[in-house]
């Protein structure tokens, strides 16, 4: 027999009527944790657990000297601890005359022991629960799919978790003070009692004030009921209605960060009625169940917000593509004419062809006769696609003041001539088509703001993007043009081609902000002076194309005279726009977007023409001989720019002009 008892040596002998011993057999297990343990015999880790009992106890009894023993077949070893760690020396135990025997103690253990049952039945029941409570996180967590979903599944493994024929789940509606259920009752394999279909499901609401479940909701504490017609809470007309008969009932609520989002109601134990097991192990199950119907509330807004989403889009779609009669309109007019614009070939392929004269017709047939051009039995594309993707691209234009249909116009108009004029082996037509489509899409949707105030103000896009946030959103409209049915110019590439060429026209519109651009002059600047040049080799050709897309978007500071200051005057007035509209946001606006300081204008476009215009050109003229002529209209502009300046500064201190 294997046994435990305790004595405490102060008090007197002769008390052997006292003895008493604990069975723990049952739940022994070899000690391996306890090498110091002089004899090979199989004794029990509860050792531990009495021992620190036992202290406590001593307490109780006012004693320092109460002793645990364990005994077994190889003998009887005291249990104490020596510097924190526990020893087992083995003892020889006379008769018990001369010790008395703490009676209460012992008894008190025993009876612990039998309320808990044996260890391994104990440990055996955890595992299960566990096991239990790891099927429910898998499954649950691995479906949450729909609310109902969740709700089934949850119900489903109450009734097994407590062995109830049925179960039942409602939510709170905090705004409304009621409960409300779509699927009522579901039997412990799953079934549902009521509702066999989707189509079927009928919300159940009921006030929070009403019923065992509201009771439960509004005080956050559960009901254990033996007999449900004795509570004068329990309604009984379900069972009138159904002929089901409600005996006992385990009601439990679900918490989430502390508010009860739901309750569970478990009806009719199997066997015997809901123990106060039944109840602790459910408690530990709620907090898998909470954290499931939140995600899986979390889920079904992500969805709803999804399909919101597409319907949107749906509707953006809808509105920013063009339509069968403008695409009809411009087929008959690029038939019609073909012969104007062979007529009117010469003047498109110069630099300073003045775009400002063009109609809004006529931007789109050139645009797609500048394609032609450069794409014509070298890239197989269909006719109707591409101008759908002209149209579509000139509707996603916002009409801001300068960053507009006719500035992408003009800056894919920049390129074509560099293009045409430069060596056709340079750049493959692969290259060449990403170049100009990036040039004409460059600005798509454009708010007529910089990256600075999108920052500042904290605007949506600013928070998806962290960095170049309008050149990425431009890119991300081109994207989606190009997605839309009947537009993809690019399909007939293969699946590389075509990432590869999405990739160079991300490369190429972000390299329109104007931050990198010092960044790629410093770093091609450096390449060159090296001698190291070499425009086979990909990083000097991504700068190379990165440089030729800054040069492109100014290219109005390579124009004649009277087309750059007809440009200027409508970039102003879009920065002056913003410069007004971050005063009324309580910020000062850099000078440039001052128009209190419109004075100073044509020093600005001075020092904005030499500090960033002639260096970009001149840096293109450097890598691309043939487009020298870039570089020697901005330095002609230039020199014009400086005397009109300074004639300007003179005029304004005589008093002779207020401003520009």
């Amino acid at each position: 027999m294997h046994g435990a008892t305790l004595r405490d040596r102060s008090t007197p002998r002769n008390f052997k009527k006292w003895v008493k011993t604990v069975n723990l057999q049952s739940f022994t297990i070899l000690l391996r944790d306890l090498p110091q343990f002089p004899v090979k015999v199989t004794i029990f880790v509860e050792v531990r657990i009495l021992y620190e009992l036992a202290q406590c106890c001593a307490q109780i009894a006012n004693t320092d000297l109460c002793e645990l023993y364990v005994q077994n077949e190889e003998g009887v070893f005291l249990v104490h601890k020596e510097a924190g760690e526990p020893h087992f020396p083995k003892i020889l135990l006379g008769i018990c005359r001369d010790k008395q025997i703490i009676n209460v103690i012992c008894t008190w253990v025993a009876a612990e022991l039998e309320r808990t049952g044996s260890s391994s039945e104990v440990f055996a029941r955890q595992r299960r629960l566990n096991s239990f409570l790891l099927d429910v996180a898998k499954s649950i967590f691995h479906d949450i799919v729909s609310m109902d979903t969740v709700i089934i599944k949850v119900m489903n493994f109450a009734a097994k978790l407590v062995d109830a024929d049925r179960a039942s789940l409602f939510l709170v509606d905090n705004k409304n003070q009621e409960l409300y259920a779509r699927i009522f009752d579901v039997g412990r394999e799953g079934e549902e009692l009521e509702g066999n279909s989707k189509e079927e499901h009928k919300e159940i609401r009921f006030s929070m004030k009403r019923g065992i479940a509201g009771h439960v909701a509004l005080t956050g504490e559960g009901l254990n009921i033996e007999n449900a017609y004795e509570d004068h809470r329990f309604n009984p007309e379900v069972d009138t209605k159904t002929g089901y008969t409600t005996k006992t009932i385990l009601c439990m609520p679900i918490f989430i960060r502390g508010s009860v989002i739901g309750v569970v109601q478990m009806v009719n134990k199997r066997e015997g009625v809901f123990t106060k097991d039944d109840e602790d192990s459910f408690e530990m199950f709620a907090v898998y169940c909470g954290l499931a119907l939140h995600h899986a509330k979390l889920y079904d807004k992500i969805r709803r917000s999804e399909q919101k989403y597409r319907v949107a889009l749906e509707v953006l779609a809808y509105h920013s593509v063009c339509n069968k009669d403008e695409v009809a309109k411009l087929q008959k007019m690029e038939i019609k004419d073909h012969v104007f614009v062979l007529l009117h070939y010469k003047n498109i392929v110069v630099h300073n062809f003045n775009y400002l004269r063009m109609s809004e017709l006529e931007k789109p047939l050139y645009a797609i006769a500048m394609f032609k051009e450069l794409f014509q039995d070298k890239f197989r594309y269909d006719r109707d696609e591409l101008i759908r993707f002209v149209l579509t691209v000139r509707k996603n234009y916002r009409r801001v003041a300068y960053h507009n249909w006719a500035h992408g116009w003009s800056v894919a108009h920049a390129m074509f001539v560099v293009l045409i004029q430069t060596s056709k082996d340079i750049f493959t037509t692969h290259e060449a088509l990403a170049l100009y489509v990036s040039c004409l899409c460059h600005d798509l949707d454009h708010r007529g703001k910089n990256n600075a105030y999108m920052k500042s103000m904290m605007t949506p896009l600013a928070s998806i993007y962290t960095t170049s946030v309008m050149e990425h959103h431009h890119f991300n409209q081109t994207v989606t043009i190009l997605q839309q049915d009947g537009h993809n110019i690019l399909k007939s590439m293969t699946s590389s081609e075509y990432k590869q060429a999405l990739s160079l026209i991300k490369h190429c519109i972000l390299a329109t902000d104007l931050a990198l651009f010092f960044t790629n002059k410093a770093e091609l600047n450096k390449i060159i002076d090296s001698g190291i040049y070499d425009i086979n080799n990909s990083h000097h050709r991504k700068l190379t194309q990165a440089i030729m897309m800054t040069g492109c978007d100014l290219i109005a500071s390579a124009k004649p005279w009277y087309i750059q200051t007809e440009t200027v005057k409508v970039i102003f007035e879009e920065f002056y726009e913003q410069g007004d509209a971050e005063r009324l946001n309580g910020r000062d606006p850099i000078p440039m977007m001052d128009r209190n300081k419109a004075h100073e204008l044509p020093q600005m476009q001075v020092g904005f023409m030499r500090g960033i215009c002639l260096p970009c050109y001149e840096l293109i003229a450097k890598v691309l001989p043939e487009a020298s002529f870039l570089r020697d209209q901005c330095d002609s502009l230039g020199k014009h720019t400086r005397l009109v300046a300074r004639a300007h500064r003179v005029f304004y201190l005589l008093g002779w002009i207020t401003s520009c």
